[in-house]
């Protein structure tokens, strides 16, 4: 019911290639931004953004394969310091879809679904809670989360998760500004309950069809 409001299956398999900018704002400021272009169908992954010291790099890689090619300034980026960049890319690549397209992947693979009850939803009505797990998925297998999703309508408004195992209080994200992506209903706006910090994802779009060019050297 969950998949069927966001659009069902046949949207997901129409999605080929995703486009977005991972934006993360504290206390109002832009302090972080990766623009991020996905061939689903293929596995090729363009990852783009600026290192510590300011520099901007680029990587193209294929994530089923984890091979590919990096650049910093512009120049061929070489040895172990492309191995870093393509792992940090790859490492992106993993965090960033996660954040977008959660609620699409909960029948992934090595995850693990559990009903976790109900409970009154932040905004009122009932909400069935999911618990994840994972078998070595992704980074972070130790990972936990608990999707709430509305009873009527079947709408996910929030997600909590507890990192590495960690034994502490779940952090609490809203998920806001759904929005209609080719044939996907996709969140653009991930507010961090009590942390003054949103993810935003912004130049966002969904396409049945690649664009060679965006994953071509430079």
């Amino acid at each position: 019911e969950l998949i069927a409001s966001l659009g069902g299956v046949q949207g997901w398999d129409k999605a080929r290639q995703l486009q977005f900018d991972f934006v993360v704002v504290r206390e109002g400021k832009e302090v972080g931004r990766i623009s991020h272009a996905w061939d689903r169908y293929t596995g090729d992954e363009r990852v783009s953004g600026t290192d510590k010291s300011g520099a901007p790099y680029l990587a193209i890689l294929n994530v089923n394969t984890k091979k590919g090619s990096a650049w910093v300034n512009g120049k061929p980026a070489e040895g172990e310091e492309q191995e870093k960049l393509l792992k940090m890319a790859y490492g992106r690549f993993i965090n960033d879809t996660y954040w977008l397209l959660a609620p699409w992947k909960i029948f992934d693979p090595g995850v693990h679904l559990a009903y976790a009850g109900e409970k009154p939803c932040p905004a009122g009505g009932v909400c069935d809670v999911l618990a994840l797990s994972f078998d070595e998925v992704g980074l972070t297998p130790k990972d936990k989360y608990w999707i709430w999703v509305t009873r009527d309508g079947r709408k996910m408004v929030q997600w909590q998760y507890v990192l590495n195992g960690a034994q502490e209080e779940p952090t609490t994200v809203v998920w806001k500004d759904w929005e209609k992506f080719g044939g996907m209903s996709l969140s653009t706006d991930k507010e961090m309950v009590g942390k003054n910090t949103s993810i935003r994802f912004e130049k966002l779009s969904v396409s049945a069809d690649r664009d060679d060019k965006l994953f071509q050297a430079p």
